[in-house]
């Protein structure tokens, strides 16, 4: 087993413009939860530079402009990309102020940023994921606890989004000899808010395997 943890990765990472134990201290030193969010933020946002595409900036939509990079600018702050949240930030106030020149100058600025920094946090999800995978820092069990498996059906049920988000790590934080595919399915889809697919995961494989 690997004597190298996620925390350890984090700490030894650079990534230029990004400060990320000011972030992970954000979020209470949970390297989890901060992984959580690199994920977010690299899954969705090339989606939202598309619709960021300076040959879509004019006068007139402006305002919706203004709403999307203010988004950006959120998320880029809330994983610590601070200097690509400076950028998104002042081609805010220039889209607010109607100053469309601006806009139309420094938009493949953030952009392009923005990409460069996509690959980066791509690079860091890769080198955690196969630390994961390798079972590094991780605890030993034959396959996934059944009654956490219910309390995290319920807590789905009853959309109790802390519960769910507590329980779904402290699956995915053990390494299991069967079973471990069913968690990452489970983790995946709570990820992407798929709700559904997480109900539908566990009642099978609890069915199936009689618990």
């Amino acid at each position: 087993m690997s004597s190298i943890t996620t925390d350890q990765i984090l700490a030894s990472t650079e990534i230029h413009g990004v400060d990320i134990m000011e972030a992970l201290g954000r979020m209470g030193n949970n390297s989890k939860i901060f992984m959580r969010i690199i994920h977010s933020f690299t899954t969705n946002m090339p989606g939202n530079l598309a619709e960021l595409a300076t040959d879509t900036i004019t006068a007139d939509t402006l305002k919706d402009y203004s709403i999307r990079i203010h988004g950006a600018k959120g998320s880029c702050y809330g994983i610590g990309a601070n200097a690509m949240g400076d950028v998104a930030l002042a081609l805010e106030m220039a889209a607010k102020a109607g100053d469309l020149e601006t806009c139309l100058r420094d938009n493949d600025s953030f952009i392009t940023g923005t990409q460069e920094l996509l690959v980066e946090l791509e690079a860091l999800e890769a080198r955690v994921e196969q630390l994961e995978s390798d079972g590094g820092g991780k605890a030993q069990a034959d396959k996934p606890d059944a009654a956490k498996l219910r309390a995290l059906l319920t807590a789905t049920q009853q959309f109790d989004i802390d519960e769910m988000g507590k329980l779904v790590e402290e699956l995915a934080g053990i390494q299991y000899a069967q079973g471990s595919e069913i968690i990452s399915r489970i983790k995946n889809a709570n990820d992407a808010f798929d709700y559904l697919t997480v109900e539908e995961t566990i009642a099978a494989y609890l069915k199936e395997n009689s618990y």
